[in-house]
């Protein structure tokens, strides 16, 4: 408690001290945006990403075949150009061609060209990177070892034209979504370091890229500094000169920079909590707060296999708490969801869910599945039934082993830390030990992916339909966000359905199969998407958010004189 104290007061001097007032704080960042974050990044190479902030900021600075749109009246993401002009696909939804544009570069004056891409998806393919986004190359045609061909599956007869060949069916939305997930880097500055040292050695790779902002400074765990890209055409160069991402871990130092105009957007980590939302608008009218619905979940992840064994041996084993599926569903009952939102959110920010599709699309969510509601008694039913009866301190036990554990959360988030302690204290009361711990994001992250949690308090940027299908899968070792390591061979098979072309009913019925798989064995306790509320300065104007992104436009954020 004494570091982050001692680590805000500093950034707050830090901050106070380049102006002598508030006036003259203005003056100075006439061409500046100064936005409050809660952590650093973990990377700023395409290559690498993993946090969902860390790749909004990369699709500031590299390349993108397209830009996708939400359009919230139809319910459905569309797609407008970017480095790819245009692009058609083939009937048999085995061929896909995009056609780039000519004028692009990187900030150095090379041309972007499609022999960067190429270049790149090879990186992405090779183990050595270790990209979460890797299996996306899996849909291409393939070698005798089951990796992706990248030379025969991808062509490029021109610098402006990438075809792609895949080896089965794909619907149009999977390519696009996928493809464009895959930013390249410039062939021209990463074909020289060797593939293997590129994320031992990421702190000091360049970061060359050709969006509208390039990097200008990066100082770790303090701030990330953007500068308006002069050559940029995807699609122009940031309206405004600097952009700056400060690292302020505390959330009350955060909303009292915001407050103060020292910073002029607050984001991120839950943004702003809908108490302090609702304050500001008497406190503070001028400050501007805008929602990004039906984008994020929280839920509680259940490692379902034994993470020590997995780790020493790669051994598949039942995890002793969470591999039984009638316990977890017991956890889900036991969680009073609705005191959580009531509690901290109010329930006009959040609604409850039971697997991970997003409330956007509601032409595919199942209405008929069972909705666990808040059900203590149930609970204990269950979990009886699985063998876990109280033992001599009230605490459950299964062959003389008490059922206790470590949940784990990120740092800085209020909305998280708040979820955390209603969960332990509904669980203490049906006779489960669960102790809290809190850990800095990156570490958190890491941890996740190395199955080091047995239960962690996590979310997902969930926002598209393709990205529903890359979060699970059996193969959970190249499934990043499949942090639980559910295997589950049916739910294999509708997401290889719902990859191929296909509309109608039959899409609708796979979804909705898929959403009860998932609610059937709760490889998560899936608590509830909610809104995060942003919050925007009075110097800040033509800021727009949606269900993509919180950076969605912010090369055309304006700053008003």
């Amino acid at each position: 408690m004494r570091k982050t104290f001692f680590s805000a007061l500093v950034l707050l001097l830090l901050i106070t001290g380049l102006t002598a007032c508030r006036k003259g704080n203005e003056n100075l960042r006439s061409d500046h945006i100064v936005t409050g974050i809660s952590a650093d990044f973990d990377y700023l190479n395409p290559l690498l990403i993993q946090l969902s902030l860390s790749r909004e900021v990369c699709t500031l600075i590299y390349p993108s075949l397209v830009k996708p749109a939400y359009n919230e009246e139809k319910g459905k993401i569309e797609y407008k150009p970017s480095a790819a002009k245009s692009w058609e696909f083939s009937p048999d939804g085995k061929h896909a061609t995009f056609h780039l544009r000519s004028d692009a570069s990187w900030e150095d004056g090379k041309k972007v060209t499609a022999h960067d891409f190429k270049f790149s998806y090879a990186l992405y393919k090779n183990p050595k990177i270790a990209s979460s986004r890797q299996h996306y190359l899996d849909d291409l045609l393939l070698l005798p070892d089951g990796s992706a061909d990248i030379e025969r599956a991808v062509e490029t007869p021109d610098d402006s034209t990438l075809v792609l060949h895949f080896n089965k069916s794909l619907a149009d939305e999977i390519v696009i979504d996928h493809f464009n997930d895959l930013m390249p880097v410039a062939r021209h500055i990463f074909s020289s370091i060797p593939a293997g040292e590129i994320r031992s050695r990421a702190a000091e790779l360049p970061v060359i890229g050709a969006g509208p902002f390039k990097v200008k400074e990066w100082k770790r765990q303090e701030k990330l500094v953007l500068a308006s890209n002069p050559s940029s055409v995807l699609p122009h160069p940031a309206v405004t000169g600097t952009m700056t991402f400060l690292v302020v871990p505390e959330y009350t130092t955060r909303l009292a920079m915001l407050r103060s105009g020292q910073i002029d957007a607050l984001i991120s980590a839950g943004g702003i909590t809908p108490k302090d939302a609702a304050e500001l608008k008497t406190t503070n009218p001028e400050i501007t707060i805008k929602p990004v619905r039906n984008r994020y979940f929280d839920s509680i992840v259940w490692l379902t296999i034994d993470g020590d064994t997995y780790r020493k041996s790669r051994t598949v084993a039942p995890n002793l708490f969470f591999g039984d599926p009638r316990v977890r569903r017991a956890l889900t009952y036991a969680v009073d969801r609705e005191s959580i939102i009531d509690g901290f959110m109010g329930p006009n920010h959040a609604v409850i869910v039971n697997t991970s599709l997003s409330p956007a699309y509601k032409a595919f969510v199942n209405k008929t599945m069972e909705p666990y509601s808040f059900n203590p008694e149930k609970s204990r039913e269950l979990l009886k039934t699985a063998g876990w009866t109280p033992g001599p301190d009230g605490i459950l036990q299964k062959n003389g082993v008490r059922f206790s554990f470590e949940l784990a959360a990120p740092v800085g988030n209020p909305r998280r830390n708040y979820a955390a302690t209603i969960v332990q204290q509904n669980l203490r009361d049906i006779g489960i030990d669960c102790r809290l711990r809190f850990d800095e994001s990156l570490i958190f992250l890491k941890n996740q992916n190395e199955f080091r949690y047995d239960a962690a308090l996590s979310g997902l940027a969930a926002e598209t339909l393709p990205f529903q299908l890359i979060i699970w899968g059996s193969d959970f070792a190249n499934r990043p966000f499949n942090s639980s390591a559910f295997r589950n061979p049916e739910l294999d098979r509708v997401i290889e359905a719902l990859g191929k072309p296909v509309t109608g009913e039959k899409k609708t019925a796979l979804w909705k199969t898929y959403q009860q798989i998932l609610n059937d064995e709760q490889p998560r306790t899936f608590l509830y998407y909610y809104d995060e509320l942003e919050g925007f300065g009075k110097r800040l104007s033509n800021v727009e958010v949606n269900l993509l992104s919180t950076l969605y436009n912010a090369c055309d954020w304006k700053l008003n004189q």
